[in-house]
């Protein structure tokens, strides 16, 4: 565990596993109220054979601190890559579960020559009031602490007693913010670095067509359907999913 710090003062937490300096960077980004803990952890053995890897926690997330009022993603963007040059790492592959999958096409974007790859899995893009809406009900504190007490409690685990409330309400706030003003098909049809979208054939969240759609529009963009996998990260069966996502960043942009 390290912390990198923003230049609003944030203290941004991370983690580097290997340091073998011939292989390629891979960052995992975790979802909207993920955390490192919880997510890419039991894959790191099998991706760490081939890659360098940065776990990250998402500003406001984990041990990750806040010091702005809300949570948008161009500052999240920001965030990582300002880890990215601390760590002096100027080629990097992106790997994103949900809103770290979002985050991620925010750095391709911005970063064209750094980000080599990146993949989105179960990334919701398409943001349309009635979608939003469906969300930001889900996104109630109180609520949840009423109605699913085993979920927050896990939350108060990940992301602390006295902040996890405040996190949930600025996730909704985040997810109004995006109907409006969130990425458009134009933008990430100007995006030349290969991407791979991933999503379950069972996604609560993330319906069969809007991936398919989404992997269309990319320039390079290809689809991945996993069988009975749901929206939750743990849902997700390592093959084939990991043997994929491994040729697809290692191998992809080397064609």
């Amino acid at each position: 565990m390290a912390y990198w710090k923003a230049d609003d003062d944030t203290l941004i937490n991370y983690e580097v596993v290997g340091n073998d300096p011939k292989r390629e960077t891979l960052l995992l980004l975790p979802s909207m109220l993920g955390a490192i803990t919880t997510e890419w952890h039991n894959f790191e053995r099998t991706l760490a054979a081939d890659f360098r890897l940065i776990h990250m926690d998402l500003r406001g997330h984990g041990r990750s601190g806040n010091n702005a009022s809300d949570l948008k993603p161009d500052r999240m963007a920001q965030d990582i890559v300002g880890l990215l040059d601390h760590l002096e790492v100027q080629r990097v592959h992106i790997a994103g579960y949900s809103l770290g999958g979002y985050i991620g096409f925010f750095v391709a974007l911005g970063q064209p020559r750094r980000v080599q790859t990146l993949s989105a899995h179960a990334t919701k893009f398409y943001w349309n009031k009635e979608a939003a809406a469906r969300m930001r009900s889900q996104l109630d504190p109180d609520q949840m602490a009423k109605k699913v007490p085993t979920y927050a409690d896990q939350l108060v685990q990940l992301h602390g007693a006295r902040h996890w409330r405040e996190l949930v309400r600025q996730a909704s706030d985040l997810v109004s913010f995006l109907v409006d003003n969130g990425l458009t098909e134009n933008m990430i049809g100007r995006l030349q670095a290969p991407v791979l979208i991933s999503v379950g054939d069972r996604d609560e969240l993330v319906p069969l067509p809007e991936a398919a759609r989404l992997s269309r529009i990319l320039p390079n963009g290809e689809l991945l359907v996993l069988p009975g996998v749901r929206h939750p990260f743990n849902s997700i069966r390592p093959v084939p999913f990991l043997p994929t996502l491994q040729y697809f960043h290692h191998q992809v942009h080397k064609r």
